[in-house]
């Protein structure tokens, strides 16, 4: 906070590309988390993560052209394709909600692909692509000469002491592959809506110049605290408590949503969020306020949650996958357990 306030100094405008100190920090943590050198100029900062991949469909895609999503997604990333003129693709993943290789190759040559998009840590599904899926996309990628943008904003939530890994490090992948990332998950701070890109020279200009002529830059005091943010050591151990706090989450909640009948949920490696198949309690019937009302979908389903639980969670249909429903585990634990027996006591009614 102290940051912020003496970041209101900064009253002018600044670099739209973003603070040259800021950015230079940016490149020492990619160095040394992901093990890949980005200088400074390969680096942008935007309006939240959000801004950077609105900005970045426009920069990319042509009217018409094709982005590839892998589901389960986030919402934005189809209507920032739409915004841009360009058509988005929904790509399958496996059972396990794991990308599937040979699949992908198919839909990305069937489809004609121009852009391939995905977040790891996964929202909303808190899975993490593994170094053998990474490079597995990298070669599709490489072999039909097209972009991949790797949305890591949830980096610094990783689960069981795995490690985060980057399609960015992957051999051979820096002509290709572009970052998308930010401060507002592993610092708690969504609300500065500030979050920066790194890729190729020649994207990183064509952004800065749109985004020159869109929202002209990011907020200057916000950068300020951001400088402070990813050299802070108190911050550090604050996002290492958090990430603590949504494994010890995800443990207790998704091991009892395993245990509901018709109810089944993967656990999350990453991110904090539970995303469990609830296809098994369409077509129930449960009564409220002297109605009837029948589970089809999972909008159905969230409003049961609503009405007989007061346990709210996101339909799984805007992520692209209607049979699911998103819980987010970013809470206390006596919520988390609370939610879990309401959940519990409710479905039991159907």
């Amino acid at each position: 906070m102290q940051a912020l306030l003496e970041g209101g100094k900064l009253h002018k405008y600044g670099p739209v590309q973003g603070d040259p100190e800021l950015r230079g920090i940016l490149s020492q943590i990619m160095s040394q988390e992901i093990g890949v050198r980005y200088d400074a100029e390969d680096i942008a900062i935007t309006v939240g993560v959000k801004g950077g991949v609105d900005i970045l469909m426009k920069v990319l895609l042509g009217p018409g052209e094709n982005a590839g999503i892998i589901a389960p997604f986030w919402v934005t990333y189809p209507e920032s394709v739409r915004l841009a003129h360009g058509v988005p693709c929904f790509l399958e993943s496996d059972e396990a909600l794991r990308p599937d290789p040979a699949r992908l190759r198919k839909e990305v040559e069937g489809n004609n692909i121009r852009v391939l998009v995905y977040s790891s840590p996964s929202n909303p599904s808190g899975v993490v692509y593994t170094e053998d899926e990474l490079e597995e996309i990298a070669e599709i990628v490489k072999e039909k000469d097209i972009w991949v943008i790797a949305d890591e904003v949830y980096a610094g939530f990783v689960f069981g002491g795995r490690k985060h890994s980057s399609i960015l490090s992957v051999e051979g992948m820096r002509g290709n592959a572009i970052l998308v990332d930010g401060p507002s998950k592993r610092f708690g701070v969504p609300g500065w809506r500030i979050g920066y890109v790194a890729g190729p020279r020649e994207v990183i200009g064509a952004l800065t110049k749109l985004q020159g002529h869109t929202n002209s830059g990011a907020s200057r005091p916000e950068q300020c605290a951001m400088r402070v943010a990813y050299t802070s050591q108190k911050a550090r151990q604050a996002t290492n408590d958090m990430r603590q706090r949504y494994e010890r989450n995800a443990n207790v909640f998704v091991e009892g949503l395993n245990q509901v009948d018709g109810i089944s949920c993967i656990k999350p490696q990453g991110a904090f969020y539970a995303f469990p198949c609830i296809s098994q309690l369409f077509g129930r019937e449960y009564e409220f306020a002297g109605k009837r009302y029948l589970i089809e979908t999972s909008v159905d389903f969230r409003n049961f949650l609503l009405r007989k639980a007061q346990v709210a969670g996101v339909e799984g249909a805007p992520f692209g996958m209607d049979g699911y429903i998103r819980f987010s585990l970013a809470t206390s634990e006596e919520n988390i357990a609370k939610a879990l027996s309401n959940i519990k006591d409710a479905v039991k009614e159907l």
